[in-house]
């Protein structure tokens, strides 16, 4: 029986009591034992995954018939039974790395990572919320203002033939978009309720707030930035969430770039469509325990899995 009054263990409060017993408990129980000690403070696992096919990738006529948030492309049919696919190899490699269930879902707030971790959360069977998160969006380059804000743009990363970087745009010719704050771009959490129902938390508190994310053209992020932004995320949720499980949908620069933060390598991946990456924190560091893996997607996976779309650097 453990008392009302014994409010913490070891300097522990009793949440984190709680999941250092369960995570403990899994390693026991593991027939082939880690070689850390069941008696050290269990590690984090954060299981990172891009999005699925996006609309404007096989529409070409999207974006220009949405000109109010051509940056926002929702899922084609196809990218949400990528999603429910990925959802079953991250319980998966749950199940093959003996990791606790799925604590907490967290997403980039543009629709199409939305509505791929809420077909992950059908396929795992998870009850929780999905918490928008602008720390886990797309890269703020100049190539992704190109992608959907120039003349003549269709998606492509870069922009299009006649428009790539180097090419002057003046202002009047950019889309009104390009020249806000980005964080003034992404849905709200009633915003995402309004347009995907009553899956999206009303009171998770960003890591990195909308307003913080101030990038606008001519003021753009750099790869340095963007590495660090994800990874600082990825550390605050080891931090926060100890000896949890915790899943997020991104892009495909953002997944690369945690990889390279976390791994603390300069290796660069082309994150395809609902490509996963999963890393557990240990001794200080992380280990990567799944690497830019598609293999789930089978028949779904399109020729050119998307990287057409995704930064390269």
């Amino acid at each position: 029986r453990v008392h009302h009054h014994h409010r913490s263990v070891a300097g522990l409060d009793l949440k984190s009591c709680r999941e250092f017993f369960i995570r403990s408990l899994h390693r026991a129980c593991d027939p082939e034992p880690r070689s850390c000690s069941v008696f050290s403070m269990p590690g984090t696992t954060v299981i990172i995954l891009r999005h699925g096919e996006r609309m404007d990738a096989v529409n070409k006529e999207w974006m220009g018939s949405n000109r109010d948030r051509p940056f926002d492309p929702p899922l084609t049919e196809r990218g949400a039974a990528m999603g429910f696919k990925a959802g079953e190899a991250i319980q998966d490699i749950i199940k093959k790395e003996n990791l606790p269930p799925i604590s907490r879902i967290f997403s980039s707030p543009l629709i199409r990572c939305v509505q791929t971790v809420a077909e992950v959360k059908k396929s795992v069977g998870f009850d929780g919320p999905i918490n928008p998160e602008p720390a886990l969006a797309e890269i703020i380059f100049e190539e992704w203002y190109r992608s959907w804000g120039v003349p003549g743009t269709t998606g492509q990363w870069g922009g299009p033939p006649n428009c790539g970087l180097g090419v002057p745009v003046a202002k009047e010719d950019l889309h009104p978009g390009c020249l806000r704050p980005a964080g003034e771009l992404y849905l709200t959490p009633t915003e995402l309720t309004e347009k995907l129902g009553d899956i999206i938390s009303q009171e998770y508190e960003p890591q990195l707030p909308s307003s913080a994310v101030t990038y606008c053209w001519g003021n753009v992020e750099t790869p340095e930035q963007g590495r660090a932004r994800v990874g600082r995320f990825a550390e605050h949720c080891a931090e926060k969430y100890p000896g949890e499980t915790v899943v997020m949908c991104s892009h495909g620069g953002p997944t690369s770039m945690m990889y390279q933060a976390l791994g603390k390598t300069t290796e660069e991946l082309e994150s395809g469509y609902t490509a996963i990456f999963a890393f557990t924190k240990e001794d200080g560091g992380w280990k990567t325990i799944s690497k830019c893996s598609t293999a789930h997607l089978g028949d779904l996976n399109p020729a050119d899995l998307g990287l057409l779309y995704a930064p390269s650097k």
